[in-house]
């Protein structure tokens, strides 16, 4: 902990981090610092592991080895890695909704993304989208180059139907019940068991919080981490089987903290009488608890962001989406990107885990530019907030929003500072597939093919997106001043 500032741009995180080293726990945090010095193959892309006669690593620097066992070299293996993890991004949010139940047909969004927009899709044959697409598209070797346009297709491909099953699930987020047992889940709990767990506290006379990453779940303020939301005020831990962060389950049981896998072994009712035991008796760790703010209804919001569009008080919209990436300190980025945002007359819209955090967000943008909030809010006459947010999910709302007729016109930009899923990259994805300009935070592991900015030229052409990325990730200030540059040149769709 002689690091602590380095893990969170947060104060409020402070004393939960402190808590967590008393506790003896393991962070993410630590578990990554172990690992450095990272491997230059693998985060450059140059690490194959598509078939069994591997790994194969790639060269660099032009040296042998040049090839991989199947004959792949550096750009094809970087295209299989770009591709694998959008992939891996749509069957993770896929699988969530069909542990949710919805395994219907996927919406029709060519009404959504704006007419010009749908023109163009539909022109190259990518609308409308169907589930059974996902089994269409090129999802095994990247066997020769001449299939590099078909590629960029089925990515775009790709990109539109991780939109359209965000569209299936983007339903309203569940009410915060003040006072209530709060349990987290790791994973995507199933639709039968939410219910029945919310039956069971409502038949005891209880309220029930449900906080997660996943749909149907409320988003969790954790401090960058789940580890540390089971520090506050959370009394049981429910662990589904496409859970991640495993480390949660250890520091829970620490803690005594209730651990209840979802294999069918403990029942709903047996799981809330568990927490509701562990709440009455429990002493959490740190005095923070898990706080979350009523998600606003951003679409009703479109009349005054037009308005204060065409007023010029406003010079664009920046959409914020993603989650803490433990590779850099917590929201710093999102920090820099923000104040600039408001500075440059940029309205602000959070979405993702990175909404869940607003409360903290903005009191920390208060100590750091006092006042510039309040100026903000009295410059658009109190019809909105300078930062507003769209829940957990939100982006199909935040899209249509944006391609409504008054606000097509305002140069608007999404950007993703920091995350660490694949299927936030398939969102960002789908962002892109939809004409937007889409700006990536973090280093992404496939820049190991040389071509590939000419290939992400090429990709925006057939999207009419932009996507701002790099091998080499500007500091916060100078990727800061890349969004207020692409704001300002007024790119629309």
């Amino acid at each position: 902990m002689d690091r602590i500032h380095k893990k969170s741009a947060l104060p409020e995180a402070t004393p939960i981090l402190l808590a967590a080293h008393d506790a003896g726990a393991t962070l993410a945090w630590g578990r990554y610092e172990q690992q450095l010095p990272l491997c230059g193959f693998t985060s450059n892309g140059l690490n194959c592991r598509k078939c069994f006669e591997g790994p194969c690593r790639i060269n660099p620097f032009g040296d042998e080895p040049t090839r991989g066992v199947c004959g792949a070299d550096r750009d094809q293996i970087a295209m299989e890695n770009l591709f694998q993890a959008t992939l891996d991004g749509v069957l993770e949010t896929s699988r969530a909704l069909h542990q949710l139940g919805m395994d219907e047909k996927l919406p029709d969004i060519s009404g959504s993304v704006g007419q010009k927009v749908a023109e163009r899709l539909t022109r190259s044959g990518l609308l409308p989208v169907r589930r059974s697409d996902l089994y269409a598209v090129q999802n095994s070797y990247f066997s020769d180059k001449a299939y590099l346009g078909q590629t960029l297709v089925d990515l775009t491909r790709l990109g539109l139907i991780q939109y359209a099953l965000l569209q299936q699930a983007d339903s309203s987020v569940p009410t915060i019940t003040p006072g209530a047992v709060n349990v987290l889940a790791l994973g995507q709990p199933s639709r039968e068991f939410l219910a029945a767990l919310h039956t069971t506290a409502q038949g005891a006379g209880k309220g029930l919080n449900v906080y997660g990453r996943a749909d149907g779940l409320l988003p969790v303020a954790d401090q960058g981490s789940p580890e540390l939301a089971l520090l506050m005020n959370v009394s049981a831990l429910l662990i589904a089987p496409n859970a991640a962060m495993p480390g949660a389950a250890e520091l829970a049981r620490q803690r005594g903290i209730p651990v209840i896998c979802l294999d069918g072994t403990v029942s709903p009712s047996e799981a809330f009488s568990q927490a509701a035991r562990h709440a009455a008796q429990a002493a959490y760790a740190t005095s923070a608890e898990i706080v979350s703010h009523p998600v606003p209804d951003v679409v009703s919001c479109a009349t005054a962001m037009a308005d204060a569009a065409r007023s010029g008080r406003i010079a664009g919209i920046v959409v914020l989406y993603g989650e803490a990436s433990v590779k850099q300190s917590f929201f710093e980025r999102t920090l820099a990107l923000m104040e600039s945002a408001l500075v440059g007359r940029v309205l602000v819209v959070l979405g993702g885990e990175i909404e869940a955090h607003a409360a903290c967000l903005n009191a920390e943008l208060g100590r750091r530019k006092p006042g510039l909030l309040d100026a903000f809010t009295t410059d658009l006459g109190n019809a909105m907030e300078p930062v507003a947010g769209i829940g957990p999910s939100g982006i199909p709302g935040i899209v249509s929003l944006l391609n409504t007729p008054d606000l097509q016109t305002v140069p608007s930009v999404f950007s993703f500072p920091e995350f660490f899923r694949a299927s936030t990259w398939a969102t960002a994805v789908a962002v892109f597939a939809l004409g937007f300009p889409v700006q990536i935070g973090i280093r992404l592991p496939f820049w190991g093919a040389t071509p590939l900015p000419t290939i992400f030229e090429q990709w925006g052409q057939l999207t009419g997106g932009n996507l701002l990325t790099a091998a080499s990730v500007p500091g916060p200030a100078a990727q800061a001043d890349e969004l207020l540059a692409c704001i300002k040149a007024g790119g629309t769709r």
